[in-house]
């Protein structure tokens, strides 16, 4: 069944795909590390939140980080963007009238600086964790992965792959490159499971 993305149901089905998945259990046996992906919201996230449905589906990730580390927030673009549309980040996001939301968000409206940070742990062929991240968390990770929502939504529908995006430099990498070059079996088959989750229109 498609689901939205983004959304907590889409984060839910990629772990469940990921950890259901024998091969690549078997390839990514050695891998140890994880990954924070920065989307950086753009024109194509505007468009997208014109649609209330996944609109809404941004705000579940945002109200998953619980409420003492929403506290990371303020001050940020991305606060500012919520303010924009008459959101608190001390909201319960689930019950913002999305309609209402959907329809503030115009062309004008601020989003540059705006992320949505996106935090996933891989140790053994397993992905042990995976949750939305305030600002300024895990900026430790082994990777780092940093690109405009539009790019990042290629990926996840699985038009375009990732170390061709990292190639052609819409998506920056941080992080041990030849780790990865060494690795690209465990990469190929995580971005493969990733695209083969039906997204909702």
């Amino acid at each position: 069944m498609p689901v939205v993305f983004p959304s907590k149901e889409w984060m839910d089905e990629l772990y469940r795909k990921v950890n259901a998945d024998e091969e690549y259990r078997r390839v990514a046996a050695n891998w140890e590390g994880d990954y924070l992906c920065v989307v950086e919201l753009d024109e194509e996230a505007l468009k997208d939140f014109q649609n209330p449905k996944i609109l809404k589906g941004f705000l579940g990730m945002l109200n998953s980080i619980p409420k003492d580390r929403r506290e990371k927030f303020r001050g940020t673009p991305t606060e500012k963007f919520l303010q924009s549309l008459g959101i608190s980040i001390d909201d319960d996001l689930e019950s913002v009238d999305v309609e209402e939301a959907a329809k503030k968000i115009t062309d004008d409206i601020l989003v540059e600086g705006a992320t949505l940070n996106l935090w996933m742990d891989f140790w053994h062929g397993e992905l042990r964790n995976i949750e939305v991240a305030a600002p300024g968390e895990h900026e430790d990770s082994k990777f780092k992965l940093i690109g405009p929502y539009a790019v990042f939504k290629l990926l996840v529908k699985g038009k375009s792959d990732a170390i061709s995006l990292v190639v052609s430099g819409k998506l920056k990498l941080q992080g041990d490159m030849a780790y990865m070059m060494r690795n690209m079996a465990t990469v190929k088959k995580f971005t493969d499971l990733m695209a083969s989750i039906p997204i909702e229109g």
